[in-house]
């Protein structure tokens, strides 16, 4: 059996490569100098700043991945259920294994967000950071609220091309046309993917209203 083949050792694998890009940009963008030097300071003492910036960072590491696991498990399950429904013969791993792969293409806006602030933008505001989203909507409008970042954020091109990947590996594990694959992603996962940006856009500014 090919390594790749081994849902879990591809789960581990972007586990640990997410963390790399954590940690880079722990180390060179938002390090604790950083939310200082922009008035954004950890907590109330000085003197406490660097104890609160490390314990922020064992939080977003286990956050990530927590994350990524509820992610992959969340629509494996979506599609499994589709699948089932459509009475095509396929296991709960081989689907695990479709979706964590196809989740390696988030990678890349990560690692050009950490890029283009490190090489192209390096003074810049935390807001500045939050916009950024590589190839996304957020980027083609100038004002907009806060509560509206993320689901601005969610419609980009490595979001299109997540589907395209899951129709490819649901294609070449169950031997459906691809056309038929593509169908299945758009029919079961886009539309629990567009409640799930309704949730937290409502969410948001409902329990935030002073960012609307």
């Amino acid at each position: 059996m090919k390594i790749w083949n081994n849902y879990l050792f591809n789960f581990i694998v972007l586990c640990l490569l997410s963390c790399i890009l954590i940690w880079l940009t722990d180390k060179f963008i938002l390090t604790s100098e950083f939310f200082s030097r922009n008035g954004q300071y950890l907590s109330g003492s000085p003197d406490q700043e660097l104890m609160v910036y490390n314990l922020l960072q064992k939080w977003i590491y286990a956050s990530a991945i927590t994350y990524l696991a509820v992610r992959i498990i969340a629509v494996s399950l979506i599609l499994y259920t589709a699948l089932y429904l459509l009475e095509v013969s396929v296991s709960f791993q081989q689907v695990l294994r479709i979706v964590t792969l196809s989740e390696y293409v988030f990678l890349l806006p990560a690692a050009t967000k950490f890029l283009h602030f490190y090489f192209l933008e390096p003074v810049f505001t935390l807001e500045d950071w939050h916009r950024y989203y590589a190839l996304s909507a957020l980027m083609l409008v100038s004002e907009i609220p806060a509560d509206w970042h993320y689901a601005l954020q969610a419609i980009n091109i490595f979001e299109v091309a997540y589907w395209f990947l899951l129709a490819a590996g649901i294609h070449k594990e169950t031997g459906m046309n691809y056309d038929s694959s593509l169908k299945v992603v758009i029919r079961f996962y886009l539309p629990a993917f567009l409640i799930w940006i309704c949730l937290l856009t409502f969410s948001a500014v409902i329990y935030f209203p002073a960012t609307s």
